[in-house]
């Protein structure tokens, strides 16, 4: 007889022998059922393992064994899953001569049966890590790819709340949550008034940051140091110092009211608000778009005869226009979500994070987690199709297709 049918004779010997030691124990811990569907799977693995380990080396089978062992003690002697450890094994043995499906197999365990709570928060985010470091091969050192994995991983979990939260109510909720008046007109006042303060910001702050990258001027360090005052600043401090300048009891305020015009508790007090908040997002990130359009482009328009102003429209304008819009973006990201200024400066029209407060404290997190949620879903929607709405622009500085990053 052949060496390999010896090699099979022994492992269902071996096999045979263990399962009717557990069938015969004085208290077998699984059913006769149970134990030769146990069996059978184990017949089935040694079998795959036979297939896919020929000729490979002593490494992966040690390999293969201690996977097997894993799912063995975690799902068998932990979980008392007979079922879960049968589906889980003959998947493993069929994964197992494909290194990505192995990968993408222990991230399922991983998720499904470890930290089964949060499953799909876990597996979803955990699988692109996997399949970015998996991409990445012979394209960047091991270092830096560990290096960027890591720190995906890393912000994985900073997010993972937004995350968990996003999955914490059925479409069906949301629905009936949307249908209601008073979040619908919350959450459209939030898209309306973030809206308008991103384009009254864009008005100035474009040829602000255009002349902050173009000029120098003595104090232009400060003046870029001021752009980041409120960032710096808590938002209840920019919400008083609005009422004390802009209030019903202010000199300004009051003069404002009596011309019919109250800035306090109104539509245009929200978009003030956003505006002193989301600037210095559009402005930086601009000044850093002019910064990068060369200089001989405009000395070449200009000697052909375009004025400065002709020049700024159609050349430097165009050429920013990516990294313009990634400012105009994260400016109205930062305004959508203002609530300490707002809250203190004009409370009224409710928006939708100040709606999500009052419910809170109204009813506690299962009313407002849906409005929540909502408010969440429909703000990532929209920032990226901003982001993608970046490759439609006809004009922007691309790197050269054979250049590399340094």
């Amino acid at each position: 007889m052949k060496r390999t049918t010896w090699q099979a004779v022994a492992v269902i010997a071996i096999l045979a022998a263990i399962h009717a030691g557990i069938g015969l124990a004085p208290t077998p811990p699984f059913s006769t059922g149970m134990n030769l569907a146990l069996f059978f799977t184990n017949l089935f693995v040694f079998y795959a393992a036979a297939v896919v380990l020929r000729r490979r080396s002593a490494n992966t089978v040690v390999l293969f064994v201690a996977g097997y062992t894993a799912l063995f003690i975690l799902v068998l002697a932990v979980l008392n899953k007979p079922p879960l450890f049968i589906l889980l094994v003959i998947v493993y043995a069929g994964f197992f001569g494909a290194p990505v499906l192995l990968g993408f197999f222990a991230i399922f365990v991983a998720s499904f049966v470890v930290l089964q709570p949060f499953a799909f928060e876990t597996f979803i985010p955990l699988s692109l890590i996997y399949a970015v470091f998996w991409l990445t091969r012979g394209k960047a050192a091991l270092f830096a790819r560990l290096c960027l994995c890591g720190g995906l991983l890393a912000l994985g979990v900073v997010l993972f709340p937004l995350i968990h939260l996003a999955m914490q109510d059925s479409l069906q909720t949301l629905g009936r949550t949307f249908s209601r008046g008073d979040v619908a007109s919350a959450i459209w006042l939030s898209l309306l008034t973030s809206t308008l303060a991103t384009l009254l910001l864009a008005v100035w702050a474009i040829p602000l940051a255009y002349a902050l990258a173009r000029v120098e001027f003595p104090g232009k360090r400060w003046a870029l140091a001021m752009i980041d005052v409120p960032i710096l600043v808590p938002q209840s401090v920019a919400g008083v110092a609005l009422i004390v300048l802009l209030g019903p009891s202010s000199v300004l305020g009051s003069v404002l009211e009596k011309l019919g015009l109250p800035i306090s508790g109104t539509l245009f007090g929200i978009v003030i608000a956003q505006v002193f908040v989301a600037a210095p997002f559009l402005i930086k990130t601009a000044m850093s778009a002019f910064e990068s359009v060369p200089l001989q482009l405009e000395f070449a328009s200009r000697s052909l005869g375009a004025s400065p102003a002709s020049t700024f429209a159609r050349i430097a304008l165009p050429l920013a226009s990516r990294g313009i819009l990634v400012g105009a973006t994260l400016a109205w990201a930062r305004a959508v979500s203002e609530f300490g200024a707002i809250v203190l400066f004009a409370s009224s029209p409710v928006t939708a994070p100040i709606l999500v407060h009052t419910e809170f404290l109204r009813a506690g997190v299962s009313e407002s987690r849906p409005i929540a949620i909502l408010l969440l879903v429909i703000c990532l929607w929209i920032f990226v199709m901003l982001q993608f709405g970046q490759t439609l622009l006809p004009f922007a500085l691309q790197r050269p297709r054979g250049e590399r990053r340094t």
